[in-house]
């Protein structure tokens, strides 16, 4: 009978990067929201947004077509410049629904499924560090609604260069596409590590979907009162969606009469200090997450 050594002995063969592995953990979240009906109704709502406003475009080049004067076309100054996108696409109540709605969806199970299926044990068993997985994480969510804000954005971007509307040169058209990038990553980077931090907390996604919509609407409800009795412009501050409607304007360029009024969301200060508080917002949110990992890891 033959003996064998069974002792342990390290591995000698190559080892995966660590972006291989980050990328292991992304692509099976990706592909999964994609199989789920409800979500995919919620996607598609998001285009048939952008699908209502190209049909609108359409008839406005045909109006402009028969009358090409730029004074009628000034009572229209949403379906000109870059207020279609910045007012009528990403700061539209119905898209901002739609992606609260697929950030809860898709984000609320991504850590508190792990929870709660005690994976992490398995996770972390392999050369996958803590910081690692909240990147994986961080990334699924981010890439998946950059999918529904950056994509109908650029389609929406496509259909009026189309239309012919306006006549941008090279550098405009460069700028509005730099500019609907910029607006989509606001509206998504924070978002995606705020809803991580609420999944993190709680081993039901539910739990953590309940946990950031209150968050959400409690931030808009509670500026507002605040707003109404203090009567202080800090307190805009307070409500999520007025600190990234605030910051997405402020990516786009100003084009003379065709740009019109500015968001009625707008606070009384410039983009720093609402770049600062999403940007602090994000890294205390991932940073909660590897706690929270390492909390659970040990037991706590």
């Amino acid at each position: 009978m033959a003996v064998y050594d069974q002792s342990y002995a390290g591995w000698e063969g190559t080892r995966t990067g660590r972006l291989r592995s980050v990328a292991a953990l992304v692509r099976p979240g990706l592909s999964a929201p994609f199989k789920n009906v409800w979500i995919l109704i919620v996607i598609i709502f998001a285009f048939v947004i952008v699908a209502a406003w190209m049909l609108f475009l359409l008839a406005v080049a045909t109006q402009a077509a028969r009358n090409p004067r730029v004074e009628s076309l000034s009572k229209l100054f949403f379906a000109v410049g870059n207020n279609i996108y910045r007012l009528e696409f990403f700061n539209n109540f119905a898209f901002s629904m739609v992606l609260l709605v697929l950030s809860i969806a898709v984000g609320a199970p991504l850590v508190s499924r792990d929870l709660r299926h005690n994976a992490l044990l398995m996770v972390f068993a392999r050369p996958i560090s803590r910081w690692d997985y909240v990147l994986a994480k961080f990334s699924t969510l981010v890439l998946f609604l950059l999918f529904v804000t950056l994509g109908p954005a650029l389609l929406l971007f496509c259909g009026q260069l189309g239309m012919g509307l306006e006549k941008l040169s090279a550098g405009q058209k460069l700028a509005d596409l730099l500019a609907i990038t910029l607006h989509s990553l606001i509206l998504t980077v924070p978002l995606s590590a705020a809803v991580l931090a609420c999944s993190s907390m709680t081993k039901r996604a539910y739990v953590a979907g309940i946990l950031w919509a209150t968050i959400f609407f409690a931030s808009t409800g509670f500026s507002e009162i605040l707003s109404e009795v203090l009567k202080e412009d800090w307190c805009g501050l307070l409500s999520w969606s007025r600190l990234t409607a605030h910051l997405g304007d402020f990516c786009y360029q100003e084009r003379g009469a065709a740009s019109g009024p500015r968001n009625t969301h707008a606070l009384a200060c410039g983009w720093l200090p609402p770049l600062a508080i999403l940007s602090g917002i994000t890294a205390a949110s991932l940073a909660f997450v590897r706690y929270r990992l390492r909390s659970t890891e040990a037991g706590e």
